[in-house]
C-alpha cells in the first residue's frame, strides 16, 4: 500500500511539475565549422556552452522560407538559388563550407565586373584542394530569403561540383537558422 502510494504521488507531481519543454533552439559551431541544432541543452558539449546561441522557434516560425531540395545518390543536398536577381543555379547546400562557392561557367552568367575580383585563394576540400579567386557574389536568394554582398569563390569548372553551379556555404547560410525535414524534402530557413 505504501509503495503504490509512493508511485501516486510521483505521478502527480510529475503532472503539476512537467519536466522542461522549452521552445528555445540552441546554436553552436564546433572547431571544424559545422553548425549543430538542438532542442535539448544537454546535447551541447561543455566547451561550446559559453558560445551557445539560443532562440525562440515559435517566435521565429513567420520569418523564414520552406524550399524544396533533391538528393543526390551520394546523398549531397541540392537547391535552387537565384543569384544577382535573375541567374538561376543548382547549388549543393553545404554547411560544413565556410564559403559560397561557383564555377567559372556560372560566374560568367552574374554580369558582375570581375576586375575587382581578389586574391587567388586555396580551398581545402574532400577532394583535396582547389585553388580559386575570391569575390563578392552582389545578391544571394534562397525562396524569400536574401542576402547582399556574400564572399564567395569562383574555382575551375572541372572540380567535383561537375553538371552543378556551385555550393551554398556560410557566408551565406550561417546568418540563418536551418532545419532540414528529410522526411519531406523540405529545408526551411529564417532569417
Amino acid at each position: 500500500m505504501a509503495r503504490s502510494a509512493v508511485c501516486i504521488v510521483f505521478f502527480l507531481a510529475a503532472l503539476i511539475c512537467p519536466p522542461h519543454l522549452s521552445a528555445d533552439i540552441y546554436r553552436w559551431v564546433d572547431a571544424s565549422g559545422t553548425i549543430h541544432i538542438s532542442d535539448d541543452p544537454t546535447d551541447v558539449p561543455l566547451q561550446y556552452r559559453k558560445d551557445l546561441k539560443i532562440t525562440g522557434d515559435t517566435e521565429e516560425a513567420g520569418k523564414g522560407t520552406e524550399i524544396p531540395f533533391e538528393r543526390t545518390p551520394s546523398g549531397l543536398i541540392l537547391v535552387e538559388a537565384m543569384l544577382n536577381g535573375g541567374v538561376k543555379a543548382k547549388m549543393v547546400f553545404d554547411t560544413g563550407a565556410d564559403i559560397v562557392v561557383i564555377t567559372q561557367e556560372l560566374s560568367k552568367k552574374l554580369r558582375q565586373d570581375l576586375s575587382q575580383t581578389g586574391e587567388g585563394i586555396t580551398l581545402h576540400t574532400n577532394c583535396g584542394e582547389v585553388r580559386g579567386i575570391s569575390f563578392v557574389i552582389n545578391k544571394i536568394e534562397v525562396g524569400n530569403i536574401g542576402k547582399d554582398n556574400v564572399r564567395s569563390v569562383i574555382t575551375p569548372d572541372d572540380i567535383a561540383l561537375s553538371g552543378l553551379d556551385g555550393l551554398l556555404g556560410l557566408s551565406f547560410l550561417g546568418d540563418f537558422k536551418i532545419t532540414v525535414d528529410y522526411q519531406k524534402g523540405k529545408i526551411k530557413i529564417v532569417k
